[in-house]
């Protein structure tokens, strides 16, 4: 081990050989030796010449501690550069941190954090962390965006110091796995085996069994990051635990890969299809109470040729083609590591002693049975805990569970409630009325809970704590949330629903505007989606307990659904709702109808889309609600369209424009012009349609409801196509695509790429118009969404023209490699495409 460490702030690099083991192949043995001593006498000298110290060599990687961050990027640079032309390519990570310096070594998550950025570069790349690259000028440095590593921790900002092309890093792409609380101790032969089962094509469906507390989710969440290299269309986490029934399943499947229903096909049948051909990885988390309903789910996904399914479960699916793997407990090693590191974590100055060793046995090594214990350790030593365990663990031998483990980890909650004040076991057994965890506010009101008792149970480890969208969310590991959830007698239970079901109906109908037109739709609908668990659980007990509630409910639920899926199951709430409540107030009923109206039209059923707008018109007039009248006449117009009414359209979208103006509805009154300005378009009055889009999306960029005036935009960039200002529609369609890719409004990206094509089109660029008409047509067919008659004529004439272009090879060779972009990556060609 190197003396002379540098201390304080250091600047770790990593180096490691690019395809070592083909090399050796390719090379022989004789000439892998001679490369491979050149390239150590070329790191060593750029090591020495800018004050590194090399710290430890395994094989063919080194790893360096230099004081200075400008020392460290030097010689990477040099490194490099020097070995460049030759057999040898290395790639190099640079990462500053301040580590602890222990045994004349580095230890802490800085230098896990360095060893893993270099592991996402390539041979003769060099990428630099964004705490170093702010130590440095920035000459030379490459903002490669925000990655995620495999160690799971939240995105960290990447830079590629040098020029050069590259393939993409090998970092956790398109994920939307967690970023756990605590690091991941132990389980190295686990991960790695799991992952390697994962990599093999043959296994298309993985389940890791074992009982509540063994570290499954974790595990599973660990493995699927080691094994993100193999699915580059993406790694999704789908959370289960907050699921009542089966069948909703497919729902969180799709709202994980945020995909919509389609009208006359089933939402299994549309994820199946999306992830058709794609090796993408699905990890369903905590399935085992929805058996044996979920297997049909799981076995559904895995019909199709591409992803693989990953499941934590306490009980394998019994599907054909299951893998299943048992989870251990954790190695004697290990688990005593992780009661250590959690005990110091409650108490910095915890010292292991002898009894550590075999509290950990009493404890059967597992993991959640091992943090409840630790965090213990500020009151009590590692003896006490042994002795005041070991008598319940003793009471509970013959436990009605079937599984010892289990018998283990109840007598450890069990333990750790007993000794809680009675406040904290007040306030631990109503947190169970949440499903997915839920913010400080809803605990504070629905649970009457305080700071500093909330902070207690999260120090004795029975509530966690993570970052939600825009604030912390507390929740609990379902073990110890159905422990929760059996400490509370029935009216006290009845109680709390009700007050959980009133808080998320008011948060719903809180959301509601800002989904509608507010100027953070985003960032809204996130927060709704973090609490849809909770949304269910309220609408549930609404429907049994307080049927009015439940309209207040569904009525404000209108536009999430809208903008984020699940129609069929909220379908479903708005009949429910209104059998019911039938005799509820007018206005409440209007709103549940307007929720029908936009998912029947959303489900392509206009005919039932028209009798809820009606019903809902009838309603809002009988209340004499005049907002709840427009918002009626605008489902009432779409229905129309949908049946090919135009006549009736205008009459209906001119009546609306009136009323809205009269009322100061402006959201509605620029929906109404630029609808006006959408028939417009179908009669050829292009200089109408520019004048009434361009009106509409004018008031609603004002309004902050960026989504709809990047439609409006849309339109009139098509307008503007048409009457030969090429220009102008470039700048248009530029924006609506831009503001419709920023919250994430799928509809409208796809027909701005439509739109994108058809300028390319008539600029002369054949190619880019082909390329930019095959991710459109891939996106089109993820969302199930066809185009209207004037828009599909439109791109059947680019078509033809880009076709006869190019020639059809030519143009079925970039239609494919459209075909295969992510939305990412099609938005930023077709930027390009329209740019003068």
């Amino acid at each position: 081990m190197a003396a002379n460490l540098p201390t304080g702030t250091v600047t770790f690099l990593f180096t490691d050989v690019e395809a070592s083991t083909r090399l050796l192949r390719d090379l022989g043995e004789e000439r892998y030796a001679v490369a491979l001593a050149e390239h150590r006498r070329v790191v060593r000298a750029a090591f020495d010449r800018h004050g590194g110290v090399e710290v430890d060599t395994q094989g063919d990687a080194f790893f360096a501690g230099f004081p200075t961050a400008g020392g460290a990027l030097v010689a990477a640079r040099e490194i490099t550069a020097a070995l460049e032309g030759g057999p040898i390519r290395v790639r190099v990570g640079v990462h500053t941190g301040t580590p602890l310096l222990a045994d004349g070594g580095y230890i802490g998550v800085d230098v896990h954090r360095a060893a893993r950025i270099a592991a996402a570069g390539h041979g003769g790349q060099v990428l630099v962390s964004a705490s170093t690259a702010a130590l440095f000028d920035g000459s030379g440095l490459h903002d490669l965006g925000d990655h995620r590593f495999k160690d799971l921790a939240a995105p960290e900002r990447v830079f590629q110091l040098g020029d050069g092309d590259f393939p993409p890093l090998r970092t956790l792409y398109r994920t939307n796995l967690p970023v756990p609380a605590t690091s991941f101790l132990g389980r190295d032969e686990e991960v790695a085996e799991t992952a390697q089962v994962l990599r093999r094509p043959e296994v298309r469906l993985l389940t890791l069994t074992g009982p509540g507390g063994t570290g499954k989710t974790r595990l599973a969440l660990q493995a699927a990051a080691e094994a993100g290299d193999e699915f580059p269309d993406g790694v999704w986490w789908v959370p289960l635990a907050a699921l009542a029934q089966a069948e909703l399943v497919a729902v969180a499947v799709a709202q994980a890969l945020e995909v919509t229903e389609e009208a006359g096909r089933s939402l299994e049948d549309t994820v199946s299809a999306h992830l058709a051909g794609k090796r993408s990885l699905v990890l369903l988390d905590n399935a085992e109470h929805l058996l044996p309903g979920a297997a049909l789910s799981v076995a559904g996904l895995i019909q199709v040729e591409g992803p693989t399914v990953l499941v934590t479960s306490r009980e394998r699916l019994r599907v054909q083609a299951e893998h299943v793997f048992a989870v251990p407990s954790l190695s004697a090693h290990d688990g005593t590591a992780l009661f250590v590191a959690r005990a110091r974590q409650a108490e910095t100055g915890f010292t292991e002693s002898p009894a550590v060793e075999e509290l950990c046995r009493r404890l059967d090594d597992l993991p959640l049975a091992l943090e409840l214990a630790a965090a213990r350790t500020a009151m009590f030593s590692a003896e006490q805990l042994l002795e005041r365990l070991g008598q319940r663990l003793d009471l509970l031998t013959g436990s009605r569970d079937s599984d010892p483990r289990q018998a283990t980890l109840r007598a450890t909650i069990r333990w750790s409630f007993d000794l809680l004040e009675p406040a904290e076991q007040r306030l631990f057994a109503r947190l169970a009325v949440f499903d997915g965890g839920c913010t400080y506010e809803a605990a504070e009101s629905v649970c009457d809970a305080e700071v500093e008792t909330l902070e207690s149970l999260i120090d004795k480890s029975l509530v966690r704590r993570r970052e939600g969208s825009r604030r912390p969310r507390y929740w609990m590991l379902e073990t110890i949330r159905q422990f929760g959830g059996e400490l509370l007698d029935s009216s006290d239970d009845d109680e709390l629903r009700r007050r959980h079901a009133e808080f998320f109906t008011a948060f719903a109908e809180l959301a509601d505007p800002h989904l509608r037109h507010g100027p953070d739709q985003e960032g809204w609908g996130d927060r709704v989606a973090e609490d849809y668990g909770n949304v269910r659980a309220a609408m549930q007990f609404a429907l049994e307990h307080a049927p009015e509630l439940a309209l207040r409910l569904v009525g404000s639920l209108t536009f999430f659904v809208w903008l984020r899926g699940g129609f069929a199951e909220a379908r479903a709430w708005v009949d429910a709702a209104l059998a019911a409540a039938p005799d509820a107030s007018p206005s409440l009923i209007g709103r549940a109808h307007e929720c029908g109206a936009v998912i029947a039209e959303r489900l392509a059923d206009p005919a039932a889309a028209r009798a809820h707008a009606e019903a809902a018109h009838s309603a809002s007039s009988a209340a004499g609600d005049e907002r709840g009248l427009a918002n009626a006449l605008r489902e009432l117009g779409k229905a129309y369209a949908a049946l090919g009414e135009g006549e009736r359209v205008k009459a209906i979208y001119e009546e609306l424009a009136e009323l809205s103006d009269r009322i100061g509805d402006e959201w509605n009154g620029a929906i109404a012009l630029n609808n006006l300005g959408d028939r417009a378009l179908y009669d050829g009055d292009w200089a109408r349609a520019v004048e009434l889009c361009g009106r509409s999306s004018e008031i609603r960029q004002r309004l902050g409801d960026r989504w709809g005036s990047a439609l409006a935009l849309t339109n009139v960039a098509v307008a503007e196509l048409q009457l030969g200002r090429i220009d102008d529609a470039a700048r248009s369609v530029r924006t609506a695509l831009v503001d419709s890719l920023a919250v994430r409004g799928l509809m409208v990206v796809v027909a701005s790429l439509d739109t994108c094509a058809m300028i390319a089109s008539r600029l002369g660029r054949a190619a880019e118009s082909a390329l930019i008409l095959g991710a459109s047509d891939r996106l089109h067919e993820e969302l199930g969404s066809g185009r209207e008659t004037f828009e599909l004529e439109l791109v059947e004439v680019t078509t033809l023209c880009v076709r006869e272009s190019l020639g059809e090879e030519a143009f079925a060779d970039e239609f494919e490699r459209g075909r295969l972009m992510t939305i990412e990556e099609a938005t930023e060609h077709a930027l390009s495409a329209v740019r003068s």
